[in-house]
C-alpha cells in the first residue's frame, strides 16, 4: 500500500488542526456550563445534537438514516466507554483549567499505542518505555498530589484517561466491521438512549442563566463537528503522520482558557503540560520513523 501523497497529507493535517480547534471550543463550553448546569442534561443535549447531525450527513451520503451496524455488542461497549469518559470529563473540568485538563487527556493515546505494542508482541525500544513514565510524571507535576487545594476530584480526570483508554481500543477494533460513520451515529445515538434512560431519575429543573442554554448548544456542534472533521482526515493521511498535530489542541486549550476564562497554567503546569506533549509527539515520531519505506512497501 502507498504511502499517502504529499498534497493529500496536508489536507488531513489540516482537518486535524481544525478539529481540535472545535475540540477545544467544545471543552471551553463543557467549562463554562460544568459549574450550573447538571452532568446529565448537558450530555443528553450533546448527544442529541450529534445523533441529528450525524444523521443528516449520513442521509445525503448515502440515502440512509440508520445504517446496519455489524457488531452491535462492540457498539453498545464503545458507546458506554465514550458516555463514562465525557461524565469524567465533565467532572474534571468543574475543578480543572482547560489547558490542564486537555494535557492530561492527551496521556491516553500514549498508553494505547504502548498497549498496542504489547498485544501485537512487537519489541519495545528503551526510548518508547521512556514516554509513559514521562507523560504521567507531567500529569503528577500538573496535579501536585498533596498540594492545598487539590483534592479527591483529582481522581476525576485519571478516570476520564482509563475510559478513553478502553474507548480507544475498542474504537481500533469496531473499526474492523462498520463505516466510521456508522460508528459515530450510534456511538452517540446509544449515548442519547443511555442518558434518556437515566436522566429522569436525576432531573432537576433548569434554574441557570439562559446563556448556558446556547453554550450547552454550542458545545454539542463543535464536539459532532470536530468528530467529523478527524473521520475525514484520516481519509487523507494515517494515524501515525496525524498523531503529532492532536497535541495542538493543547495550545489551542491554553489559548481558550486565557481568552474566555482568565485562566493560564502556572510554570509549573506548563512544565507538566510540557512533558506530557513531548511524550505524545515523540511516540508519533518513533511510529513514523518505524514505518517501512514506499520502496519497500
Amino acid at each position: 500500500m502507498s504511502s499517502p501523497t504529499a498534497p493529500s497529507a496536508l489536507t488531513g493535517i489540516l482537518l486535524t488542526c481544525m478539529a481540535v480547534v472545535f475540540f477545544g471550543l467544545l471543552d471551553s463550553s463543557v467549562r463554562y456550563v460544568a459549574v450550573a448546569v447538571p452532568v446529565l442534561m448537558a450530555l443528553w443535549v450533546r448527544y442529541a445534537i450529534h445523533t441529528a447531525l450525524t444523521m443528516a450527513m449520513l442521509r445525503k451520503q448515502t440515502g440512509n438514516w440508520l445504517p446496519h451496524s455489524n457488531n452491535w455488542s462492540w457498539q453498545i461497549v464503545r458507546a458506554c466507554c465514550f458516555v463514562l469518559s465525557n461524565i469524567f470529563a465533565f467532572l474534571s473540568l468543574r475543578y480543572m483549567k482547560v489547558a490542564e485538563f486537555t494535557a492530561i487527556a492527551l496521556i491516553a493515546p500514549v498508553i494505547v499505542s504502548i498497549l498496542a505494542m504489547l498485544v501485537l508482541h512487537e519489541k519495545l525500544s528503551f526510548m518508547r518505555w521512556l514516554l509513559l513514565p514521562l507523560a504521567l510524571m507531567g500529569a503528577l507535576v500538573i496535579v501536585r498530589p498533596g498540594n492545598v487545594g487539590m483534592g479527591w476530584f483529582l481522581l476525576f480526570p485519571l478516570m476520564q484517561v482509563a475510559a478513553n483508554v478502553v474507548y480507544l481500543l475498542v474504537t481500533a477494533h469496531v473499526a474492523r466491521y462498520d463505516e466510521p460513520l456508522t460508528t459515530h451515529l450510534y456511538t452517540g445515538a446509544l449515548g442519547l438512549v443511555l442518558a434518556s434512560a437515566v436522566l429522569p431519575f436525576f432531573w432537576q429543573t433548569p434554574d441557570f442563566h439562559w446563556t448556558f442554554w446556547p453554550a450547552m448548544l454550542a458545545g454539542g456542534i463543535c464536539g459532532t463537528v470536530g468528530h467529523l472533521l478527524l473521520i475525514h482526515a484520516y481519509r487523507f493521511a494515517s494515524s501515525t503522520v496525524l498523531m503529532p498535530y492532536l497535541y495542538v489542541q493543547v495550545a489551542v486549550a491554553t489559548l481558550l482558557g486565557w481568552l474566555f476564562f482568565d485562566n493560564m497554567p502556572d510554570a509549573t503546569s506548563l512544565i507538566g503540560i510540557a512533558m506530557i506533549v513531548a511524550s505524545g509527539v515523540g511516540g508519533a515520531l518513533l511510529t513514523v520513523g518505524l514505518r517501512p519505506s514506499p520502496a519497500a512497501q
